[in-house]
């Protein structure tokens, strides 16, 4: 009897390891899966903390360097009213300075709500709170993004509805 019982001991072990190896393989299936997409979206947070900083600091190159040369863009901290060429906003960049002065704008803390990605492609809804002389408030931009040279560039930039 204490063999018979050992034995079964046995079986039981190897049924548990088994499963116990099926599941770490499909474990790491899916984490592999999620990681170069999730490599992207820290990335892509990057370029959005850079923007931030960027725009905080009033520096136009910084601000410029965001932007692919055939980017549109159509700006909540340059309260933009439409969509511009990335040239037009970039000429444009004074008089959002202007505003941000005169608003004491300040972009402040940002969560991404939405993320996909496409390639060498990817899209980001945002949710950020800034500061103003009115007070706190929020806007919810769309970005997409396009790695260019092997640095991730917003070619579009709106901000308002979400469009499908």
């Amino acid at each position: 009897m204490h063999k018979k019982w050992i034995k079964r001991c046995f079986a039981v072990k190897k049924i548990l390891l088994s499963i116990l190896m099926l599941l770490v393989v499909l474990c790491s299936a899916v984490y592999a899966g999620n990681s170069a997409e999730d490599e992207i979206r820290f990335q892509i947070k990057d370029v959005l903390f850079d923007y931030k900083d960027a725009y905080n600091l009033r520096d136009f190159e910084a601000i410029r360097a965001l932007y692919a040369e055939n980017a549109m863009v159509m700006s909540f901290p340059c309260n933009s009213k439409e969509n511009l060429t990335s040239a037009s906003f970039s000429e444009g960049l004074p008089r959002c300075a202007s505003y941000w002065l005169d608003s004491s704008f300040k972009l402040r803390l940002f969560k991404i709500t939405g993320f996909k990605v496409d390639g060498d492609k990817c899209s980001a809804r945002v949710a950020w709170d800034y500061r103003s002389n009115d007070g706190r408030g929020k806007f919810t931009p769309s970005f997409e993004f396009a790695r260019i040279g092997g640095k991730w560039l917003i070619i579009n930039e709106t901000y308002g509805r979400k469009s499908d």
